[in-house]
C-alpha cells in the first residue's frame, strides 16, 4: 500500500486558522447587518415622528393663522361701516368702510373687496405697497366662492392662491340676536397669495435642514412647496400618518401628512430617505473597519496556535504512516507534558502493541493459507463426485472447469469441451436464447430455470436444465446443469394429450350449440301449424258444434286439448333452448324475499285450496336474480301440483350447506316417486306420472338443472311413493353474499 502527501491546503496547519478566520468573519457581518438593520429601523422610526410631529404642527399653525383671518373678514362684514356702505352708499360711508377694511389688507397680497348681493365688485381696497416691489396684478375671478368661508387652492399664471368669503347681513351683530336678519346685503371677500420666499424660509426653520414641506388641495389637484408648483405626493393624503414612497428620480423618499382643519387643505413634509439613514450607513462603515482589523488579529493568533498544536500532529502523522507502509518501527520523539505529549507516548505504546500484532496475523494469515488448501481438495472432491454437470464457465464463452458428469452424459472428453465456445455444442435453434441468458450473467444477474438442448457425441441431443451465478470481479459464470430428456419427452406425451383433449371438448361445445339451435328451430317452425290446426279446430266447434254428436264433440275437445298441449310443449322448449344462451347477470340476490315474491304470485292460482308453507330462513346468495326465480317457481309449483291430492299441501322451503356451498331444498307431502327412476327426473320430457294424473311437458326440472349448472352448482331429489318428495340444488359461496339473514 502505497501513502501519497496530501497537498499543503490539506494541512490543518492552514485550514484551522483559515475556518476560524471565516467563522469569526462570518458572526462578524452577521452582527453587523443585524445592528445595521435595528439602527436603521430606529432612524426610520425616529424620521417618520420628526416628519409626522412637524406636518402636524405645521397644520396647527395653519389652523390657527387661516381661521384667525376668516374671523377678521366675518368681524368686518358685521361691522357698521360695511352695513352703513351698503345701506346708504356715499362718499362719507365708503371712506369708513375702506378705513374699516385697510386694516384687513396685508403688503404685497391683493385687495380686500366688497360685493354686492349678486357678486359684483362695489369697493375695493389694497394694503401699503412694499417697496422696491410692484403692487401683485388683481387676479380674475373665475370660480367665484358658492359659500362663505375658506375655498380650495387655485393656480392663475402659476400663482397659487385662496379665497375667504363672508356675508355681510341687513343688520349689524348686536341686532341679529334680538331679531333675525331680513335679507343679504352683499359680502366682503379677501384673495390670499400663498408663493412666498419669506413663508417658506420660515416654515423650513421651524421644520429643519433636508425637510420638504408642501401644501395643497386634499384632492390633490393644486399642490406647492411655496415657492412654485409641484405635483401631489402620491400617498394617499386624507389619512394622516407616515408614508414612503420612491420618486421619479429613483430616491427614496420618508414623510407624513397632516390635514388641516376648517380647510380642505393638507400638508406634507417628508426628508430623504438617504439623510434619515445616514448615520446607521456611517456607523456600519466604522464598525466594518473595526471588524477587519478584528479578523486580522484572530487570523493571526488562530496561526500561532494552530502551528502550536499541528507540528507535533505532524510527526505522529510521519510515524503513523511509515508504520502503515510496513517500513521499521518508527517512535515519536515529544517532551510536552499536555494532552499532545500524551498523544505521542500513547502512540508509542501502540505501535509496540502493532509490531507484536503484526507477528501474529502473519502466523495466522499462514494457518489460515493450510486451512483454505485442504478445503480446496474438499470440495474438488465434491465436484468430482457430483451427479449433476457442474462447470466455470468465463464471460469468453470458454468452459474453464467441468466435472466428470459432462463427459458421462454427452460423451465428449474434457479437452474436446473446453477447447470450443459452449455455443458450439448448443442446439442452433436454442442459440439466440442461450447469448440472451449469458447478457444477463454479464450483467450481474442470477439465471433460474434456463433450458436448451446440448448436442452429444452421437449426433443426439440433451436437454439441459440451468442455474447460473455470476461472480463480476473474477468474469466467471457458476453454473449447474441437469438432464432433463426423459422429462421433456414425458411433457410432450402429456400435451399431445391435452391438445386431444381440449379438441374433443371443443367437438362437443360445437355439438351441444347444434343441438340448441335445432330445438330451437323446430319447435319455432311447429308453431306455425299448430296454430292451424288450433284455429280450424276452433272454427269447426263454432260452425258444426251443434250438428255434431257426443262423439264428435269429445273428439273435436280431444284436438283442442292435445293442441293446447302441444302448444306449451313447444313454449317450454324454446324456454329450455334459451337457457342455455342467456347470459348470466350475478348479483346479490335475497333468497327470501324471492321466495316470498313466488309464494304471493302463485297465491292466485291455488283457486281455494289449502296450502301450508313452513319458510326457513334464507341467506343472501350471489347468482343470477331471474333465472334463480325460474328456478324456485318451478319448484314450488311441482311441490303445489303433486301434492294436490292431500286435503292440506304442506310444504317446507330451507337450506343448509357447507363452508364452500349453500344448499336449498323444496319439501311437500305429495305423491312422491320411486328413488329408482330419480336419475329421469331432470331429463327433457321424462315423467314419471301421465298428464292425465298431472298436467306438464317434462322440461321444468331440465330447465331448472340447465341453470343451477351455469351457477356452479348441482341438483338431485329424494322421495318415496305416496310420502312426498324433497328437492335440492347447491349454489356455490362467494364473498360474503352467503352471509345469512
Amino acid at each position: 500500500m502505497t501513502y501519497i502527501n496530501p497537498p499543503s491546503w490539506h494541512s490543518l496547519r492552514l485550514r484551522l486558522p483559515l475556518v476560524i478566520s471565516v467563522f469569526i468573519a462570518a458572526v462578524l457581518t452577521t452582527f453587523l447587518l443585524v445592528a445595521f438593520r435595528q439602527v436603521e429601523s430606529a432612524l426610520l422610526q425616529a424620521g417618520g415622528a420628526r416628519a409626522q410631529g412637524a406636518a402636524d404642527q405645521l397644520a396647527t399653525l395653519l389652523t390657527q393663522s387661516t381661521q384667525q383671518r376668516l374671523a377678521d373678514i366675518e368681524r368686518a362684514a358685521r361691522s357698521s361701516a360695511v352695513l352703513a356702505y351698503f345701506q346708504h352708499p356715499s362718499d362719507t360711508t365708503a371712506a369708513d368702510a375702506r378705513q374699516r377694511l385697510t386694516s384687513l389688507t396685508t403688503p404685497g397680497q391683493p385687495a380686500v373687496e366688497l360685493w354686492d348681493a349678486n357678486r359684483q365688485r362695489v369697493l375695493a381696497v389694497t394694503g401699503p405697497p412694499v417697496p422696491g416691489r410692484a403692487a401683485p396684478a388683481r387676479l380674475p375671478v373665475a370660480d367665484p366662492p358658492s359659500r362663505p368661508g375658506l375655498t380650495a387652492f387655485q393656480v392663475s399664471n402659476d400663482v397659487v392662491f385662496w379665497d375667504a368669503l363672508a356675508e355681510v347681513d341687513d343688520q349689524p351683530a348686536a341686532e341679529q340676536k334680538s331679531a333675525p336678519s331680513t335679507g343679504r346685503l352683499g359680502y366682503v371677500f379677501s384673495r390670499r397669495l400663498l408663493s412666498s420666499a419669506s413663508a417658506s424660509d420660515v416654515i423650513g426653520r421651524l421644520v429643519g435642514s433636508g425637510a420638504v414641506v408642501e401644501i395643497g388641495n386634499q384632492t390633490g389637484d393644486v399642490w406647492t412647496d411655496l415657492s412654485k408648483l409641484v405635483p401631489a405626493p402620491p400617498v394617499d393624503i386624507k389619512r394622516n400618518g407616515v408614508a414612503e414612497y420612491r420618486a421619479t428620480d429613483g430616491q427614496r423618499r420618508l414623510g407624513a401628512s397632516a390635514l388641516i382643519r376648517g380647510t380642505p387643505w393638507a400638508v406634507w413634509v417628508e426628508f430623504p430617505r438617504s439623510v434619515v439613514v445616514a448615520p446607521a450607513r456611517i456607523f456600519l462603515t466604522r464598525m466594518l473597519i473595526f471588524g477587519l482589523v478584528f479578523v486580522a488579529a484572530a487570523a493571526v493568533l488562530a496561526w500561532t496556535i494552530s502551528a502550536r498544536i499541528t507540528t507535533p500532529l505532524h510527526g505522529l502523522t510521519h510515524a503513523a504512516e511509515a508504520i502503515a507502509a510496513g517500513t521499521a518501527l518508527e517512535r515519536v520523539e515529544t517532551k510536552r507534558r499536555d494532552e499532545i505529549g500524551r498523544l505521542g507516548a500513547a502512540f508509542n505504546t501502540m505501535a509496540d502493541q502493532v509490531h507484536g500484532v503484526q507477528r501474529e496475523l502473519e502466523e495466522r494469515v499462514q494457518q489460515r493459507i493450510a486451512e483454505l488448501h485442504e478445503a480446496r481438495q474438499e470440495l474438488d472432491g465434491f465436484f468430482a463426485m457430483s451427479l449433476d454437470m457442474l462447470c466455470i464457465a468465463g464471460t469468453d464463452g470458454y468452459f474453464k472447469r467441468l466435472n466428470p458428469a459432462w463427459s458421462e452424459t454427452l460423451g465428449w472428453s474434457d479437452d474436446e469441451l473446453r477447447s470450443k465456445p459452449y455455443l458450439d455444442f448448443v442446439h442452433p435453434d436454442d442459440r439466440e436464447a442461450t447469448i440472451v441468458a449469458a447478457s444477463q450473467l454479464a450483467d450481474g444477474h442470477t439465471v433460474v430455470q434456463f433450458e436448451n438442448r446440448y448436442a452429444c457425441r452421437d449426433g443426439s441431443y440433451r436437454w439441459l436444465q440451468w442455474k447460473s451465478v455470476p461472480v463480476p470481479d473474477r468474469d466467471f459464470i457458476y453454473a449447474a446443469a441437469r438432464d432433463i430428456s426423459e422429462h421433456k419427452a414425458s411433457d410432450s406425451r402429456i400435451r399431445a394429450l391435452n391438445d386431444q383433449l381440449e379438441q374433443r371438448v371443443s367437438e362437443l361445445n360445437a355439438l351441444s350449440q347444434e343441438l340448441e339451435a335445432f330445438s330451437y328451430s323446430v319447435s319455432h317452425d311447429l308453431r306455425a301449424p299448430l296454430r292451424h290446426v288450433t284455429g280450424f279446430a276452433a272454427m269447426l266447434d263454432k260452425s258444426a258444434g251443434p250438428a255434431l254428436d257426443e262423439q264428435g264433440r269429445r273428439q273435436l275437445r280431444t284436438i283442442s286439448d292435445a293442441a293446447t298441449r302441444m302448444g306449451r310443449l313447444i313454449d317450454d322448449l324454446l324456454v329450455f333452448s334459451r337457457m342455455g344462451r342467456i347470459e348470466m347477470m350475478l348479483g346479490r340476490v335475497d333468497l327470501a324475499a324471492l321466495v316470498e315474491d313466488v309464494r304471493r304470485e302463485m297465491a292466485a292460482e291455488l283457486n281455494g285450496r289449502s296450502v301450508s308453507w313452513n319458510i326457513h330462513p334464507l341467506p343472501v346468495v350471489r347468482a343470477d336474480g331471474s333465472t334463480l326465480r325460474l328456478v324456485l317457481t318451478n319448484l314450488m309449483s311441482n311441490a303445489v301440483k303433486y301434492s294436490g291430492t292431500r286435503p292440506t299441501a304442506e310444504i317446507e322451503i330451507g337450506c343448509n350447506g357447507t363452508p364452500a356451498e349453500t344448499v336449498v331444498f323444496v319439501r311437500d307431502n305429495g305423491v312422491g316417486f320411486d328413488m329408482q327412476y330419480a336419475h329421469k327426473l331432470f331429463g327433457v320430457f321424462q315423467r314419471l306420472h301421465s298428464t292425465d294424473d298431472f298436467e306438464g311437458t317434462g322440461i321444468g326440472l331440465a330447465n331448472v338443472r340447465r341453470i343451477v349448472h351455469r351457477h356452479g352448482g348441482r341438483v338431485w331429489a329424494e322421495g318415496a311413493v305416496g310420502r312426498g318428495a324433497t328437492f335440492f340444488f347447491s349454489l356455490p359461496k362467494t364473498g360474503d353474499a352467503t352471509r345469512d339473514r
